[in-house]
């Protein structure tokens, strides 16, 4: 067959030798070590909020003190008929503000402090909300929350609320947990 693969010009090993030829060079040595530092990437991150939440990151501002365990900062314009669903939640080793926001306008609902190692009820709002949980060890205010060590994640799932019936929240990790949530790399907004 005259012109076919298989004509000794175009030989299937020196295709390929040309072919991959520069993979070999400067850029091949690169592209190797991708797999591992993507890899390095994936476990660096959970552990970012890890040590957010244990508050080993520098911090060298002033600690205020933390806002009663329980206490709530709701958006005005939610009114008391609306408020027949209950949250429950339960804190690990870090102090945590627990957020509910509209999904579809992204306005802020209801914020709850929770103290570490502290388990409360209150209650919520009904209707599907999009929740963020804010965690760390020194508090700084409303505007910074725990500064360097604020660990923040949102929930993968929407809640939704039922009148008369809630949900509970245990922030104790755990490689079996229901819980899933997402890292956010942005700093939560201030209330």
């Amino acid at each position: 067959m005259e012109g076919a693969w298989f004509d000794s010009v175009n030989r299937g090993f020196d295709y390929q030798r040309s072919r991959y030829w520069s993979l070999r060079g400067n850029a091949g040595g690169t592209l190797r070590w991708l797999p591992f530092a993507l890899s390095l990437l994936l476990i660096a991150i959970p552990f970012l909020g890890e040590a957010q939440r244990a508050g080993w990151l520098p911090d060298g501002a002033a600690a205020m003190p933390f806002p009663e365990s329980g206490s709530v900062t709701v958006e005005n314009g939610v009114t008391r008929k609306r408020i027949s669903s209950f949250l429950t939640i339960e804190t690990a080793d870090a102090n945590a503000v627990v957020q509910l926001f509209d999904p579809a306008s992204g306005r802020h609902i209801i914020s709850v402090y929770v103290s570490k190692n502290d388990r409360i009820r209150v209650p919520v709002p009904q209707g599907t909300f999009r929740m963020r949980l804010i965690e760390g060890q020194k508090w700084h205010g409303p505007a910074h929350f725990f500064g360097s060590n604020t660990s923040y994640e949102t929930v993968a799932e929407l809640m939704s609320f039922e009148p008369r019936t809630g949900h509970i929240i245990d922030l104790h990790r755990r490689p079996d947990g229901n819980l899933k949530t997402r890292i956010m790399l942005t700093r939560p907004e201030s209330l």
